[in-house]
């Protein structure tokens, strides 16, 4: 059980997928959606989990990295597909150390899931 927050963001970026059969191969863009969703069993002082500016400021960075830019050209990508199943891969393992380094005693990332557009979903988790 326990509490779950979320904070979802958007960024730009293009990408091609190498060696897929059909249009997704040829350079393309997207308004990009990132969902990062954080779980606790308990409250801080003020009935919080997290406080959503805390999830903003470890969030920035990463979106800052990739908007506006070509994906393939992101050295996280150098040997990985830019799929949308990578890139919340990308944004789980970039939230996870920013958590790391935080003072967030009880919380736990959860999920991260990517839109490239609406209906179009990839959530990474790990257990």
């Amino acid at each position: 059980m326990g509490f779950s927050v979320s904070v979802k963001r958007t960024f730009a970026a293009s990408h091609r997928i190498e060696g897929y059969p059909g249009l997704c191969a040829r350079l393309h863009g997207h308004n990009w959606t990132i969902e990062a969703v954080f779980g606790t069993d308990r409250l801080n002082g003020l009935g919080m989990a997290v406080d959503f500016h805390e999830i903003e400021r470890w969030l920035d960075p990463l979106l800052r990295e990739v908007d506006h830019t070509h994906l393939n050209d992101h050295p996280f990508f150098s040997d990985k597909s830019t799929t949308a199943e990578n890139i919340a891969l990308f944004f789980y393992r970039g939230l996870s150390a920013a958590l790391d380094r935080g003072q967030s005693e009880g919380l736990a990332l959860r999920q991260v899931s990517v839109w490239e557009m609406e209906g179009y979903r990839a959530t990474y988790e790990e257990s």
